[in-house]
């Protein structure tokens, strides 16, 4: 008899374990071989921000890293996920548990002989239960809980990501607005100056009023200007500290540099960044674990259509002194099973099964949806980053022609050849043309951070599947 349970129970644990869910297939998708017809061997390295050769960035990157708030998040749901996946593990294996008792009892009716006698009772023993994971409800529940702890990190490495660049981004445009603050006041002392010799020569009669009242009119101009890009330049430091995670008092505090710098130049992006993107991209792998998840979670609900097989057993010992209660003489033990099923549940479990294969062909829409806009980033940055670059000179060649033009404008209305009006129309120009070169200065700088944020940022698939 106990050989035929034996072989009973190591049968169900051979066929056990089958699992409900539909066979898991990586969504295929039609994606160019290469993004820039050459070689893909170039590959983008892990700490990308620091080909911009700025030790203070690089400074800023890691203090973002430790402090900020949305990334300690994310930390948090992968402690979360973690824990969720160590619970569904548990099912798979048995549970044992100790249970022990000590009584003193008193003769009753039930029991004539002992009547008014009084007697003890110990017991000591082991509980194991452990039900038989025939139709893959554990290993389902186990696996959808591992994808939902890859989905988790994957997360985090789209938001340390996205945190980076905007980290750069931002610090950047306050290395920006300081310039162009620098040449608002350089501009403004020069209008100043200029405003203020032409108002003398008005006054002793050598220019018409009209002249004067245009020097001040420029020069008002360019104070305004000024103010304007004080104002984004303290947005653009608050912004950067609260993304730096600074508290209230640093943010207040302001321990930023606001001195004019030179920005660095855009890196030339590697040649060859081929379409192994899709093993590139955190957000990529997002939507790949959830819909894995999914797939998994169909499994989990068709389960419920068939009974669920526990075995139960007990070992220990019984006695009536403590002192004979691990003789072998006291030993007992027991063993069983129960089989649970559902006989009519009016469709509840149709239903869960329904909502799960919904559940996975939303994560199969989002998968293909992320994907798409994974290349449309990259083809939008690759293009940006080329025209960013050649705006930048054809801004570069305005700017000095300008300054050359002004030199003339000034001689030519020392020697009487022209009106106050055509120097004020090339300063004009002039200035605006430096602010609008700075701004072009950020656009490719920005339009570089795109590119390596678009290829997922020296994400390393293999290296993340490994931190379990």
């Amino acid at each position: 008899m106990k050989l035929k349970i034996i072989s009973l129970i190591s049968l169900l644990l051979i066929f056990g374990g089958c699992s409900l869910s539909p066979k898991y297939e990586q969504p295929q998708v039609s994606i160019p071989s290469n993004f820039t017809g050459e070689s893909a061997d170039s590959k983008i390295s892990v700490a990308w921000w620091k080909d911009f050769n700025d030790e203070y960035l690089n400074t800023l990157v890691d203090e973002a890293l430790k402090n900020n708030y949305d990334l300690s998040l994310a930390m948090s749901r992968i402690s979360q996920a973690r824990s969720q996946w160590s619970y569904a593990r548990s099912d798979r294996y048995p549970n044992i548990g100790a249970k022990g008792e000590a009584t003193r009892n008193n003769g009753n009716m039930s029991n004539p002989v002992s009547m008014g006698d009084n007697y003890n009772n110990f017991s000591l023993s082991a509980v194991l239960s452990f039900e038989l994971d025939l139709w893959g409800r554990a290993r389902d529940s186990d696996r959808k809980a591992y994808a939902m702890l890859l989905s988790s990190k994957a997360s985090r490495d789209t938001i340390k990501l996205s945190l980076i660049s905007n980290v750069i981004q931002s610090y950047f445009g306050v290395l920006v607005l300081n310039n162009q603050v620098e040449i608002s006041r350089y501009t403004l002392k020069s209008r100043t100056e200029s405003y203020e010799y032409r108002k003398k020569e008005y006054e002793i009669g050598k220019i018409p009023e009209i002249d004067m009242q245009q020097a001040k009119s420029e020069m008002a101009s360019v104070k305004a200007q000024m103010q304007k890009l004080l104002m984004e330049q303290n947005a653009a430091q608050t912004s950067l500290m609260i993304l730096l995670g600074r508290n209230p008092q640093e943010i207040f505090d302001l321990k930023l540099p606001t001195e004019a710098k030179a920005l660095p130049k855009a890196p030339v992006m590697p040649i060859g960044l081929s379409s192994t993107l899709l093993e590139q991209r955190p957000d990529i792998e997002v939507a790949t674990q959830n819909l894995k998840a999914s797939n998994f979670a169909i499994g989990v609900a068709r389960s419920a259509y068939f009974p669920t097989i526990s075995l139960t057993g007990l070992a220990g010992y019984v006695s009536p002194q403590l002192n004979n209660l691990m003789q072998s003489s006291s030993s007992t033990w027991n063993y069983g099973g129960n089989f649970v099923g559902n006989l009519l549940d009016m469709g509840r479990t149709m239903a869960n099964v329904d909502y799960a294969k919904a559940q996975q062909e939303e994560m199969l829409l989002t998968y293909g949806q992320v994907v798409r806009n994974a290349f449309g980033e990259v083809r939008d940055s690759l293009f940006n980053y080329s025209m960013s670059g050649e705006r930048l000179k054809s801004l570069d060649d305005q700017v000095k022609a300008l300054r050359r033009t002004l030199v003339l404008a000034e001689l030519r209305y020392a020697e009487g050849y022209t009106n106050y009006l055509e120097v004020l129309n090339t300063q004009s120009s002039l200035f605006a043309a430096e602010l609008t070169y700075q701004s072009a200065a950020l656009e490719n700088l920005s339009a570089s951070i795109n590119v390596y944020k678009a290829f997922g940022g020296g994400w390393d698939k293999t290296k993340y599947v490994q931190e379990e």
